[in-house]
């Protein structure tokens, strides 16, 4: 009986990995975006906001009912531990919700779309990852264009990230090279080929 493959798309900020996922998705496959999957989490499961809530030690729903998003922030970044504890929470949720909708889907092949796949722990219940790279003045012009920040919090965002892709299992991972003039079309098809081979 075929298995289904789990694929990670991952890679630094201005990479292009939701260019990646975007043609995915055009070609009829289900992709899970880690970060607007977590944000639904948070806003959804009073679970998780109690787990949060006791945290922080503190209410996170505002006045009208909703996700105090700021105060939480304003707790997360001043204090460290706190910080990677919710961290820890919204990861392990995450992971359950993307389990569950790969039971709840039987293709063959799905992916899952995450700037931190070694930190929330993706990168170890995936069968291959897919690691978009870009060289380093074409990421930070797309970056400046699109977030408008310095070119000094670029590098450091870019500087932070680095460990992030360091440490993913060579074994399993696969570059896909998304320099803004080679196609990145044959690169997908050749490894959704690769990828069959795991089903």
């Amino acid at each position: 009986m075929n298995r289904q493959t789990r694929v990670c798309i991952t890679g630094g900020i201005g990479s292009g990995k939701s260019v990646i996922s975007r043609i995915l998705r055009l070609k009829g496959y289900r992709v899970y975006d880690c970060d607007s999957e977590a944000k639904k989490i948070m806003e959804s499961s009073p679970e998780i906001i109690m787990q949060i809530e006791k945290i922080l030690n503190c209410s996170c729903i505002d006045s009208i009912g909703q996700l105090n998003k700021k105060a939480i922030a304003d707790i997360i970044f001043a204090d460290k531990e706190k910080r990677q504890k919710v961290n820890s929470v919204v990861h392990k949720a995450v992971r359950d919700d993307f389990n569950s909708v790969c039971s709840n889907h039987k293709e063959k092949i799905v992916f899952i779309e995450t700037a931190i796949p070694s930190t929330a722990a993706i990168a170890d219940m995936v069968d291959r990852i897919w690691l978009v790279s870009a060289p380093e003045t074409l990421r930070m012009s797309r970056i400046k264009i699109r977030n408008g920040l310095s070119e000094c919090e670029i590098k450091k965002r870019i500087s932070s990230q680095k460990a992030e892709f360091d440490s993913l299992p060579a074994e399993k991972t696969s570059v896909i090279i998304n320099d803004g003039i080679s196609p990145v079309l044959p690169e997908i098809d050749s490894l959704l080929s690769s990828s069959r081979i795991f089903t």
